[in-house]
């Protein structure tokens, strides 16, 4: 039987990416202000997951102070108010291995692994900030790149299929005529192995290319129902929304993976689709 146990921790760390026989102008074209020779930082949010069964002399997984000193020995040490490249033993052995929170979730994994007893680590969930964040399950080098954005739209839940008294019936306050409206997060999650290069799953500044041409373009600050081809004869209930906007997305991103979109319509209610 699996319990699965996550703790949380924070640590602040400064880097930047580079790749040593590139020049100035070349990493500045490959990695933006991040090549930066003289850094930047984050406010890092780890979360770690380990599962296992309990044990049944004190019915727990983990004592949460053994799992809290073991990231704290193994990891907050080694990265709080340090800088990544020039201070951790991993980046300073090897200055290929770009910084990455993809890397950085990696080396997390590798860290923790030895020292944890009775439980196993499921996943390590590294957030930059809070609209960006990779997660590691231990599958070699395969990750799991999470980015957060948010546009603004208006709608009518109304199908086509039933009569007004049925749509006022069903959908209620969000069938009114002149419709309503959202502030959308989307979570667009793409999987992927690490580019040995660049450290990174996918090109975020692609990554935000394609939102801004396929989601944006087509839906911030627009009303769903009249100014969208998409929503002409379809009910732009999230349901249906979630599976238009990956069947616009997901073709973009090749060869990238899309794993997952993930829309939020309200702080109450998100809905994830996978695609099938």
């Amino acid at each position: 039987m699996n319990y699965y146990l996550t703790r949380r921790v924070e640590f602040e760390a400064a880097h930047y990416y580079r790749i040593p026989e590139l020049s100035d102008k070349e990493n500045h074209e490959l990695f933006g202000p991040t090549s930066n020779p003289n850094s930047h930082g984050h406010n890092y949010v780890l979360q770690v997951t380990v599962k296992g069964d309990t044990l049944a002399s004190n019915g727990m997984l983990i004592n949460i102070k053994d799992l809290d000193s073991i990231i704290k020995e193994h990891i907050v040490a080694e990265y709080d108010h340090k800088h990544i490249n020039l201070q951790h033993p991993a980046f300073i052995q090897d200055s290929s291995l770009q910084p990455t929170s993809e890397n950085i979730a990696i080396q997390v994994w590798q860290s923790l692994t030895p020292h944890l007893q009775n439980a196993d680590l499921h996943l390590v969930h590294l957030y930059e900030e809070s609209a960006l964040s990779a997660e590691y399950y231990g599958e070699g080098q395969m990750v799991y790149l999470t980015k957060v954005y948010e546009f603004s739209a208006s709608h009518r839940l109304h199908s086509i299929t039933l009569t007004d008294e049925e749509n006022k019936a069903i959908f209620g306050k969000c069938n009114n005529p002149y419709g309503h409206g959202h502030n959308y997060m989307l979570e667009v999650t793409v999987k992927g192995e690490v580019d040995p290069r660049t450290g990174m799953v996918t090109d975020i500044d692609l990554l935000d290319q394609v939102i801004e041409k396929q989601v944006f373009s087509r839906f911030d600050h627009k009303h769903l129902n009249l100014d969208t081809i998409e929503f002409e004869k379809v009910n732009p209930t999230s349901e249906n929304f979630v599976r238009v906007l990956w069947e616009i997305v997901e073709p973009q991103l090749k060869p990238v993976t899309l794993h997952r979109l993930r829309l939020q319509e309200t702080p109450k209610s998100y809905f994830d689709y996978y695609g099938d």
